[in-house]
């Protein structure tokens, strides 16, 4: 068998991995909060047995180095919801999660029955305990207030008397390691940031679906093409055994 067939094949699972992820990313278009994710390839060189480096004429493979999200924040949208919220700049929402705390940029939340401030997903949001930066808690409103506002430190009101403050926290680049669609866990605890927070808003998905939409098309057809790579060398090598056997 050809040792090109293992390039294309290298080539070919590298482009099925882009696939799904770009796939994702489309799906996500209108998921609030949502990062896209970005893929990145690394060429590698065969190397013969025993030899330290490879031949310049060496086939060459291909695979996927990393899958990191997008550091691209989305368009923010009004919609007036009491307890929508969006961060403007470098920040994260603080949620309590059953694998421990958690980061998130989708501020569509809700409060339950016993007055905590939950995520779309369920996850309690949490506020600064004490001082901005320090430890946290959970975040509870109380169910007959007549008004509830958020300041652009992230501090609730609820009929003019402070509830809490939210804990927004900021992290290094590359801190934050993507879990989920919308959920993020950290390397650290990050420090507190001084991003508004903006009562009545939330974060689009940064993926623009008619874009993203076109990169499907253009990775799919990658990926058709190292298919019919496959299968010319797979008709090569049939013939060359019908030829064998022929001969013999």
């Amino acid at each position: 068998m050809s040792d090109g067939i293992w390039a294309a094949v290298s080539g070919a699972v590298a482009q099925q991995r882009a696939l799904d992820v770009t796939a994702n990313n489309v799906a996500n278009a209108n998921t609030t909060g949502f990062r896209g994710d970005r893929v990145a390839f690394r060429e590698a060189l065969s190397q013969a047995s025993g030899q330290d480096q490879a031949a310049p004429d060496s086939i060459r493979f291909v695979n996927v180095s990393e899958v990191q999200a997008s550091d691209e924040a989305g368009a923010l949208r009004q919609t007036g919801g009491t307890f929508d919220m969006a961060i403007e700049g470098d920040g994260w929402f603080s949620i309590d999660t059953a694998n421990g705390e958690r980061y998130t940029r989708a501020g569509q939340f809700t409060v339950d029955a016993e007055g905590v401030l939950r995520s779309g997903d369920g996850a309690s949001v949490l506020a600064w305990e004490s001082e901005p930066g320090g430890t946290t808690q959970e975040l509870r409103v109380p169910l007959d207030a007549a008004e509830i506002t958020i300041g652009l430190n992230g501090t609730i009101s609820a009929d003019g008397n402070e509830v809490g403050q939210l804990a927004v926290r900021s992290f290094e680049e590359d801190a934050l390691t993507k879990e989920g669609d919308t959920r993020f866990v950290a390397e650290g605890t990050g420090a507190a940031s001084e991003a508004n927070v903006l009562q009545g808003y939330l974060e689009s998905s940064n993926i623009n679906a008619v874009a993203g939409m076109n990169q499907l098309i253009t990775v799919s057809r990658s990926f058709e093409a190292f298919q019919k790579i496959i299968d010319t060398f797979q008709q090569m090598d049939q013939r060359t055994a019908r030829d064998l056997t022929t001969r013999s």
